[in-house]
């Protein structure tokens, strides 16, 4: 699952939280030397999707990934101590999650070397079969560091090199969508120090397991305290709201995934028209969704948040969380009495943003709506860049993402999940079970969206 939050920052709408997360048995020889902390809200979250719909979040298909063109020389010894200073600065890629007396736990081993592979592509083998074939090989949950690197290149004439391809794979209980460019970040970073002999990248970011200590602490539980009337009163009867499957109740099925794009005018409509009416593209995206989609009344969102605060923008590990909006929707012709209420539901669930692991104890009958397959939990998030850090000199690596969008799809413990992108290339894709939804429903679906999105901004 990736994740963000409205805007680009967990601050849009007002303050807020974290979480995400997972669960796991305990591994049957523990290193010699570890640390072990409190699992986070969002590992407790995963822990329980995992508890509802065993085998979803272990399973070593869970994962996030990224592909980049590299351009120019690779020297392989350097980027494999280079991808050994991203594992040393980020504990979350070296964590196993156990259960010990009952509760679970962060066992955060120490440095170890990471995950290199090099192939040499054939000629004429097709380098988005090769990411494919790397992307959907195991990549076991339980055998940190849980970052894996694959590393394609083409000899050329005279045994030249060309045509490198990178690409980065991480188990999504160690990562999130925003943790994929902190990696990028940080391997370009560490192969540049590493290249002008600089030696190892500095570990001077908040670790993921610092995280845990703040959401069990006192100032951070008050909050939580102050926050959960709300939910409360707004979560009550909220039982049966969803999005009507197509095929109601069906067995679970394979994964599946529809692209789509918006055009730059469609995106520069959205943008003057969220800053002519003192909101977000994010408020106008999600109406678009809630008034095309969802059926008029009573209507709930799932929306999946970046989970972020500052302090937390260069920490790689899995930190989502999850805001419920519930609104009335007045269905067709109404997207211009929906939007203010859109952004009204927004900015008060942002302003009591707390992790959804408390918001479930105190309502507990949600979770049925979290596994029903006759109403399906819509979910929805927009990705954005994290925040770049000011680079002092240019990178030796030059690392251009690649779109993934005739990859195959990566499993996923949600049965629909929408979502946009915001950044060069604006557009979106739909995640989702493919026995609950047919590939011509979500065509229609995705052209009712469309048409909703340029309503919306006329």
């Amino acid at each position: 699952m990736t994740a963000a939050t409205p805007g680009g920052s967990k601050s849009t709408h007002g303050p807020g939280p974290r979480a995400g997360g997972a669960p796991a048995a305990p591994g049957a020889d523990a290193p010699a030397a570890y640390e072990t902390h409190e699992a986070t809200y969002a590992q407790d979250l995963l822990d329980l999707v995992e508890t509802l719909l065993p085998g979803t979040v272990h399973q070593p298909g869970f994962l996030v990934r990224a592909a980049y063109h590299v351009p120019g020389p690779v020297d392989e010894r350097i980027l494999r101590q280079a991808l050994d200073d991203v594992v040393a600065r980020h504990g979350a890629l070296r964590t196993q999650l156990v259960h010990e007396d009952g509760a679970l736990r962060q066992r955060v081993l120490p440095p170890m070397p990471a995950r290199l592979t090099v192939d040499l592509l054939a000629p004429g083998e097709s380098v988005d079969d090769w990411i494919a074939e790397v992307t959907t090989r195991p990549h076991p949950s339980d055998e940190p560091p849980l970052l894996w690197a694959y590393l394609g290149r083409r000899d050329g004439a005279q045994g030249a090199r060309e045509e490198a391809v990178l690409v980065l794979v991480a188990h999504h209980i160690a990562a999130d969508a925003w943790s994929q460019d902190v990696l990028e970040r940080d391997l370009a970073a560490a192969y540049t120090a590493r290249l002008h002999g600089r030696g190892a990248l500095p570990v001077d970011v908040m670790q993921y397991a610092d995280i845990a200590v703040e959401d069990r602490s006192d100032k951070w539980q008050a909050r939580i305290g102050e926050a959960l009337p709300y939910w409360r009163d707004r979560l009550t009867g909220a039982e049966g709201l969803g999005l009507p499957a197509e095929h109601p109740d069906a067995a679970p099925g394979p994964t599946a995934v529809h692209p789509f794009r918006i055009d730059d005018g469609l995106r520069d409509a959205v943008r003057n028209t969220a800053r002519r009416g003192r909101t977000t593209p994010f408020t106008l995206l999600l109406t678009a969704f809630v008034g095309a989609l969802l059926p008029p009344g009573d209507a709930m969102v799932p929306v999946i948040t970046a989970g972020r605060i500052p302090s937390e923008w260069h920490t790689v590990g899995f930190l989502l969380n999850v805001l419920q909006i519930r609104v009335d929707n007045p269905g067709p012709g109404g997207l211009a009495e929906l939007r203010p209420r859109v952004d009204s539901r927004c900015r008060e669930a942002y302003a009591n943003d707390i992790p959804l692991i408390p918001v479930l104890r105190q309502n507990p009958q949600l979770l049925g709506r979290m596994t029903a397959r006759d109403r399906v939990a819509p979910a929805f998030q927009m990705i954005v860049r994290p925040p770049a850090r000011a680079s002092r000199e240019p990178s030796a690596l030059a690392l251009d993402r690649m779109p993934l969008d005739t990859q195959p799809p990566l499993p996923i413990p949600l049965p629909f999940l929408w979502t946009m992108r915001w950044d060069d290339e604006p557009g979106g894709y739909v995640t989702y079970d493919a026995h609950l939804f047919g590939a011509a429903w979500m065509e229609r679906a995705v052209a009712t969206y469309l048409d909703a999105l340029t309503e919306l901004v006329r």
